[in-house]
């Protein structure tokens, strides 16, 4: 390691492992500048953050199958009505079984767990009121069913923190829902083409609520924006299509909730435009212009006259009926303000206020309004001390994004301002859309602060034994 008068502080090919680690998430406009050279070797203690940065442990053939189940789970999130399983349940579900199984037995092999972020043991927290809440619920049966599915959504945001803890990874899980959202999209646009309405002049494909498949696509919208600026050749042409499909769907579907987040979700362009390259300018030029035409091509009338009523609806409207429901919850939740009624218990509850009739023999409640507010369900179900910690969850959410470049900041940004508008007027909080996004975030931060430490590490070693750098402007993050 020492000859000549030089010191080394890594051999060879392991700083060619860094140099390409650094570069995982594309040019290096969009992600991290290449380490700086610095003289004297880290002491033992400062090895770690190196390891961790690095991720040089390759996975087993076990964690590449599980990986490849997590995979497929994502990719059917946005069309898991579409197929379902009589006695069972959807596509997706059996899916997920999968993964975790197999997530599992890759986790026994390497015999080591990673360290849970603050998000997730908050997480663990909500499912656990969750779960406490059967204690008191007002609809025992529909909390033990929700508790349940709290706990596989809570095990798939673990699958993507020990399966995908590398960007490339997460790159690939983004691809997954981008493809599956297309699936249900290229519906959509089959079913307008050959006049199949999914309810009154609205159309969604893969068997979905309009609505919620509305949300799904404005989510995905920042997402592709972020990978087509990342890609170039043929591959950009899959989220361009991708882009004039979602946008065109969400008009197909007329939810006018999904398009005031779709149009949060389209703010990243006018927050990343100044600084891209001329030829990224003109890929997004394109991208929009495609996206106009297909609007033009094939949003009828109908969808145009229903998303007109939104000024209206804000100003003397009851949102489809929203506000009296939402009037409802509050009733209910100021006699039950502590601990709430117990969770996937607000339709039965309200419903009895509502004065409409339901069965308690029915697998699904089809006379049961839901809260079409997630933050009102989460309130009035699980009271102030559940709703605390959602919200903690959301602030700590946020808070990671402090760790994270520019550009992949921006776009976490814009995905949970689009989360929460949409969510503002469905119930999302059990989602696996919305599970999979937070799972998401969680796993890019935490991926990404070892190497801001490192970095931080090697620029403060080298100030103090050779003067501060002077970093070329030209591998500084500009986005």
């Amino acid at each position: 390691m020492i000859g000549q008068g030089k010191v080394r502080v890594f051999p060879r090919p392991l700083k060619k492992i860094i140099r390409e680690r650094t570069q995982e998430f594309g040019h290096e406009r969009f992600g991290f500048p290449s380490p700086r050279r610095f003289q004297g070797p880290p002491r033992t203690s400062h090895i770690g953050p190196y390891r961790q940065f690095i991720g040089e442990e390759a996975q087993s053939g076990l964690g590449k199958l599980a990986f490849a189940f997590l995979w497929l789970l994502v990719f059917a999130i946005p069309w898991e009505d579409a197929v379902t399983i009589s006695g069972f349940g959807t596509s997706a579900r059996l899916i997920g079984i999968a993964a975790m199984g197999l997530g599992a037995f890759a986790i026994v092999e390497t015999g080591r767990v990673r360290r849970p972020a603050p998000a997730h043991i908050i997480m663990a927290l909500f499912v656990l009121m969750a779960a406490a809440s059967y204690m008191w619920s007002l609809f025992p049966e529909g909390t033990l069913v929700q508790v349940f599915s709290y706990v596989q959504l809570l095990t798939m945001v673990w699958l993507i923190w020990e399966l995908a803890p590398r960007p490339r990874g997460q790159i690939r899980l983004m691809q997954a829902y981008i493809l599956g959202t297309i699936v249900s999209a290229v519906d959509t646009v089959y079913l307008y083409l050959s006049h199949q309405e999914s309810v009154y002049q609205r159309y969604a494909g893969a068997k979905l609520d309009a609505n919620d498949l509305g949300l799904i696509m404005a989510l995905s919208i920042p997402i592709s924006y972020y990978l087509l600026i990342r890609t170039s050749g043929r591959q950009s042409w899959i989220y361009r299509l991708h882009l004039v499909l979602a946008g065109t769907t969400v008009l197909l579907t007329a939810s006018r909730g999904a398009t005031l987040a779709s149009i949060v979700a389209l703010m990243i362009v006018p927050l990343t435009h100044a600084r891209l390259t001329s030829r990224q300018r003109f890929v997004v030029f394109l991208t929009v212009f495609l996206l106009v035409c297909g609007a033009l091509a094939f949003v009828p009338s109908t969808s145009w006259d229903r998303l007109s009523t939104v000024p209206n609806e804000f100003a003397r409207g009851t949102f489809t009926g929203r506000t009296v429901i939402w009037k409802a919850g509050w009733e209910i939740f100021r006699d039950h303000p502590l601990l709430g009624i117990g969770a996937n218990a607000f339709r039965l509850v309200v419903s009895r206020i509502l004065a409409e009739p339901i069965r308690l023999d029915q697998t699904v409640l089809p006379s049961a309004p839901p809260a079409h507010n997630t933050f009102l369900s989460v309130l009035v179900e699980q009271g102030v001390i559940g709703f605390a910690l959602f919200c903690a969850l959301l602030v700590i959410l946020a808070l990671s994004l402090k760790q994270m470049p520019s550009f992949p900041q921006t776009l976490w940004i814009v995905c949970l301002g689009v989360w929460v508008v949409g969510a503002s007027s469905l119930t999302w909080e059990m989602r696996k859309a919305t599970w999979f996004f937070f799972g998401l975030l969680i796993a890019q931060s935490g991926c990404m602060a070892p190497r801001l430490r490192t970095r931080g590490y090697a620029a403060t070693l080298s100030e103090a034994r050779l003067g501060p750098l002077h970093t070329p402007r030209s591998s500084e993050s500009t986005v």
